[in-house]
């Protein structure tokens, strides 16, 4: 494992000192003029362009911890430690200085100047002849889809910011790009923008050269890659285009991935006995019986990548002991190898342990053995952490997880609820197509078990058993056991009389804290719906439970400050 990762870290850090990522301000890299090629020395084929690619995702990596805190810890599924800075205290309370380091934009910005960098050589490659215009495609897209999401990110959290499309050679204040030189977005503004930037690349696929879609000793690079059609549908999300959203999102759940077609994406129902598909229960003839219960939906978080994991993972990116940067997950949860800086909020904890089982026990497994575990009477955050061991401390290799199949239902079904399709939604997040299409001791299922609409809300989950018809028929989605389902736990009603649009938009909002908290995004759910609903109390009442049920003096004066629009966002810094 060791040698499988370092291979993979240093395919991705090759070319980390190419020239196009040397140009970006002298405040951003330490950069020495004589360490610098000339773009005419390295942009000089497509395996220059490839080490550009690599290089720029090698850095992306850099953005991990950043990337969880600012999306975790300034909602309400994260907390600090006694052992946490004045700077975490500050993102928590929503009271931050200009000069948090935690809130700075230059890593961003500097990345993101990478990207103009390459995108502008990989013009002039093309104009030049010296790759194919497929190759141009490609690697053109992936890299304008990389720099869009690290914009998304920006907007998302400091609320206006600059839109910079050109290399710069020497930024010495970032506020100097407010003066008017360049537009400064807002987060509709940028969605926009962005959309349309998008809808206009040459290419929208994942990599098919296999200079870049390749395997190192076991490991494929293709989940390591932004996916474009996924970021498309978040897009969509957020301008509130339902269909279309919906659309990339169900692109992707049909997807040839190379697996199982009915395993790909489709949050299976698995048997227990081993660690297949992630899903959590107890062994067969014991389902009452505490004592029997296996949890297997955090393995997702640790097992090595075999088909089932490649069914559920979209985007991840790795760390090696060896390699620049160092894991930084371990320093910030773990409090016996690391510094013990955040843990999960006791709000969080407190909603895992109030869910009701199948078989009435109460509690998630996703919640206490699940995405945390209790180490030292300490709560501790273990999704990023679950392989690392005192065993073998300097071997601090990890993962930091950003897409994958749990996010991916969740985003659909909160696409398809706002597009009345309630039956669909609730069915994906409770217990599945086939059980909520189905009808009980029904013999011919040609039109039951599927939902018998246009795409993109065709499912077929018919599964044709003895004496049934059609005779051996397999739908696509016949595996498919919904977001609780999975987990084993009761599906959510509908309260007779209730909004089925708000009602189930809330609990899919509810969900995606249970099914996804930590793995960065639990900020852009608050904004969005609050904004979408034209209503601010939707996330200041979320970080005011934070903060109250932690005890906090601060928690009423936090909420009051959040119900202003403008106060979500952080500041920029100085420098």
């Amino acid at each position: 494992m060791k040698k499988k990762l370092r291979h993979l870290i240093a395919y991705l850090l090759s070319f980390l000192t190419f020239s196009g990522l040397m140009i970006s301000c002298e405040n951003y890299l330490d950069v020495k003029p004589e360490d610098v090629l000339l773009p005419e020395q390295v942009y000089r084929d497509k395996f220059d362009a490839d080490a550009a690619v690599r290089g720029i995702y090698g850095k992306l990596i850099n953005l991990a911890s950043q990337y969880v805190i600012l999306n975790e810890l300034r909602a309400d599924l994260m907390d600090v430690t006694y052992n946490a800075d004045i700077y975490l205290r500050q993102i928590n309370l929503h009271d931050v200085d200009e000069n948090n380091p935690y809130t700075s934009v230059q890593p961003f910005y500097s990345l993101i100047n990478d990207c103009n960098d390459a995108m502008a050589n990989f013009d002039i490659m093309l104009k030049d002849l010296r790759f194919s215009k497929e190759e141009y495609n490609q690697r053109y897209s992936d890299i304008a889809t990389l720099r869009s999401w690290l914009y998304f990110q920006l907007v998302i959290h400091y609320g206006n910011v600059p839109y910079i499309t050109t290399p710069i050679d020497r930024i010495d204040d970032i506020k100097k790009l407010t003066d008017g030189t360049y537009p400064v977005l807002s987060i509709e503004q940028m969605v926009d923008t962005l959309i349309s930037v998008m809808e206009a690349l040459p290419y929208q696929s994942g990599y098919t050269d296999p200079s870049l879609l390749t395997t190192i000793d076991g490991y494929s690079t293709q989940v390591m890659f932004i996916d474009k059609e996924f970021f498309m549908g978040d897009l969509y999300l957020w301008n509130d285009d339902y269909v279309n959203a919906a659309s990339y999102y169900k692109t992707i759940m049909v997807r040839n991935i190379g697996q199982n077609q009915f395993d790909s994406y489709k949050l299976c129902y698995g048997d227990v006995y081993t660690l297949s598909r992630f899903n959590s229960g107890y062994y067969r003839y014991y389902g009452y019986d505490r004592d029997h219960a296996i949890n297997n939906w955090p393995t997702m978080f640790s097992v090595a990548p075999t088909s089932d994991y490649f069914c559920e993972w979209i985007w991840v990116m790795y760390f090696d002991e060896d390699y620049q940067p160092p894991n930084p997950f371990i320093e910030l949860f773990s409090n016996t190898g690391g510094s013990y800086y955040l843990k999960p909020s006791q709000l969080i904890m407190d909603n895992w342990e109030a869910q009701v089982q199948l078989n009435g026990f109460i509690g998630d497994f996703r919640g206490n053995t699940g995405s945390y575990q209790i180490i030292n009477n300490e709560p501790v955050i273990m999704k990023y952490i679950s392989n690392y061991s005192l065993l073998d401390p300097f071997n601090k290799s990890g993962k930091w997880f950003l897409w994958r199949a749990g996010l991916l239902h969740l985003r659909y079904i909160e696409a398809a609820n706002r597009d009345g399709q309630f039956k669909i939604a609730y069915s994906l997040l409770n217990n599945g197509i086939r059980t909520n299409y189905g009808q009980a001791g029904a013999t011919d299922l040609t039109y039951l078990e599927q939902t018998l609409q246009p795409f993109p809300y065709d499912f077929d989950a018919r599964m044709a058993n003895v004496g049934q018809i059609p005779a051996g028929m397999r739908g696509l989605w016949h595996r498919n056991t919904g977001i609780r389902s999975r987990i084993y736990l009761q599906g959510i009603s509908i309260p007779e009389g209730a909004d089925s649009l708000i009602y189930i938009e809330d609990k899919v909002i509810d969900e995606t804290s249970l099914e996804l908290a930590f793995e960065g995004h639990r900020w852009g759910d608050l904004v969005r719906i609050a904004i979408r609903r034209n209503d601010p109390a939707f996330l200041a009442d979320k970080i005011y439970a934070k903060l109250q049920k932690a005890g906090y003096a601060e928690a009423s004066e936090v909420r009051s400050k959040l119900m202003d629009r403008n106060n979500w966002f952080l500041p920029i810094e100085n420098e």
